[in-house]
């Protein structure tokens, strides 16, 4: 039974994660978690192990689809990689032994991801009645390498801190630094998400966070989601779901973060 739900919880994981840019680990970390009861630790080695899956289905589908942005992507990834490293060390030597604290880390992590997906919301109403641009490949072509490279060693150091992809970092960085489509974006940001989960997914099984078969079962679940999300992606209105989402995550930030406050107002 709990191998059907961990699939189930991928499959929607991928779908979700490649429709709106998220990845799928900050959707598998809390469900895994929550759900069936893992351990924190576990839950994070688990879920970047499994993003090894989602990036490289997410990859493939968009680069077939054209929404890819190639150097914008290499850039992000290799920088990623060097982030995912310097982050996984850091976990082990710290993190993993102050279990709160990384609870409230992820708990702070929930609610700026349910502010960036309402932001977008209010933006996309906000804005529905003006013409968008209907050329896949980007509204600009602009690529600043250095920007790229900061914005990949950061989502790849919080990769490796607390488990996620970092597609929703790196999915509206790549918009905003190089002025490309939405689609293109979720494209390259699937891409370059590719060697920060491989590097950061291998470190943590190595380091004895990964369950395995959880993380495999996972992994199929959002290989086969990414595809379906890829499909609907440039076919249906996302805001509704963002929405959902950022009411989601509030609930999923408060869940994290109150029972440390409750501990840190008994003891003071």
């Amino acid at each position: 039974m709990a191998y059907l739900i961990l699939l189930a919880i991928g499959l929607l994981a991928g779908i979700l994660g490649s429709m709106v840019g998220l990845g799928g680990g900050i959707i598998m970390l809390p469900a895994v978690q929550l759900i069936l009861g893992f351990n924190v630790l576990i839950a994070v080695g688990t879920t970047l192990f499994a993003v090894i899956f989602t990036s490289l289905s997410a990859a493939i589908g968009h680069y077939q689809a054209g929404h890819v942005q190639m150097k914008s992507a290499v850039l992000v990834g290799t920088s990623g990689l060097l982030g995912v490293i310097l982050g996984s060390y850091v976990f082990k030597a710290y993190l993993s032994t102050s279990i709160d604290i990384l609870k409230a880390v992820l708990g702070i992590l929930f609610f700026w991801v349910a502010y960036r997906l309402g932001r977008e919301v209010w933006q996309e109403w906000s804005q529905k009645n003006l013409p968008c641009p209907d050329n896949n490949i980007g509204y600009a072509h602009k690529e600043p390498t250095g920007a790229l490279l900061a914005l990949g060693f950061f989502s790849g150091t919080l990769s490796g801190l607390l488990g996620i992809g970092g597609g929703f970092i790196i999915t509206p960085g790549i918009m905003f630094i190089c002025a490309v489509s939405p689609q293109v974006a979720v494209g390259s940001s699937m891409l370059a998400m590719l060697p920060v989960s491989l590097g950061g997914g291998l470190i943590k099984l190595w380091q004895g966070y990964v369950n395995l078969p959880a993380g495999i079962i996972l992994g199929l679940g959002t290989a086969l989601g990414a595809q379906v999300g890829v499909y609907f992606s440039s076919r249906i209105n996302s805001t509704l779901l963002k929405l959902v989402l950022s009411f989601l995550f509030i609930s999923l930030s408060l869940q994290y973060i109150y029972p440390v406050f409750n501990a840190l107002t008994r003891v003071f």
